[in-house]
């Protein structure tokens, strides 16, 4: 269940968004995300991997959908797509945001959150154990393997997700705002200026001469953001192109 600071990060992502058009709650589980937004107007489907969860009022869920495999939707079926902490669970993010985007009309949004690895005390934490700070990063080693996808054992980084979003037509719009530790802004305020320098060195200088100049400068724009860079979720708006 998406805790209620990434529900409200996605509801402030879409307070601008036509509330009369489709949207597509993606393995949607109990509906907290999609009850919010039919509340809001809009005319909401949702999806789930698990068959038998308890029906959603007013609000038709296809079930035993298995995102990596695709949606049973056709093209351009949708004006906002919504998928929350979902990603992490999933081995193939390449097909889950190229279905995504699929469904979603030309100039409609998709809406998605993940955990953050890209966070300081993530990066930290990772450095000293090689193991980034992520709920339920670690999974247990008697679990089953058609059990393992409960685990977040497949956490993204903000530059690959910004890569299969602009690979798919998808242009980066909007961070939302999600829960913040205090350690957070302690980091911040001690590391911000080495680690904006160093990414802009590593993206600019090394990686700029492969080309891609104006795009790695917008990556750079959202590598450095603040929230990026503090939150415990990544709580992302993307537009599609229109055609």
């Amino acid at each position: 269940m998406p805790a209620r600071a990434i529900i409200n990060g996605v509801i402030d992502l879409v307070a601008d968004l036509d509330p009369h058009s489709s949207a597509l709650d993606v393995s949607c589980r109990n509906g907290e995300v999609a009850r919010e937004l039919l509340r809001r107007g809009f005319a909401v489907r949702g999806t789930n991997f698990d068959r038998g969860l308890p029906p959603l009022d007013g609000i038709p869920v296809d079930e035993d959908v298995d995102l990596t495999r695709g949606l049973p939707y056709p093209d351009s079926s949708f004006d906002l797509v919504v998928m929350t902490e979902v990603l992490e669970h999933l081995d193939n993010h390449r097909a889950a945001i190229g279905e995504l985007a699929r469904v979603l009309r030309p100039g409609g949004h998709l809406v998605i959150t993940t955990p953050n690895i890209m966070r300081l005390d993530s990066r930290l934490g990772f450095l000293l154990s090689g193991m980034h700070k992520v709920k339920r990063r670690l999974i247990p080693l008697d679990t089953p393997l058609a059990e393992a996808y409960r685990y977040h054992n497949y956490p993204i980084t903000l530059a690959m997700l910004f890569y299969l979003m602009r690979a798919n037509g998808l242009a980066l719009e909007r961070i939302g705002h999600g829960k913040v530790k205090p350690i957070g802004y302690v980091l911040y305020a001690l590391l911000y200026p080495i680690v904006a320098l160093d990414t802009g060195y590593r993206l600019m200088m090394r990686e700029g001469r492969k080309g891609g100049g104006e795009a790695l400068g917008e990556l750079r724009h959202w590598m450095t953001n603040r929230r990026v860079l503090i939150e415990d979720n990544l709580i992302l708006r993307a537009c599609k192109a229109s055609r």
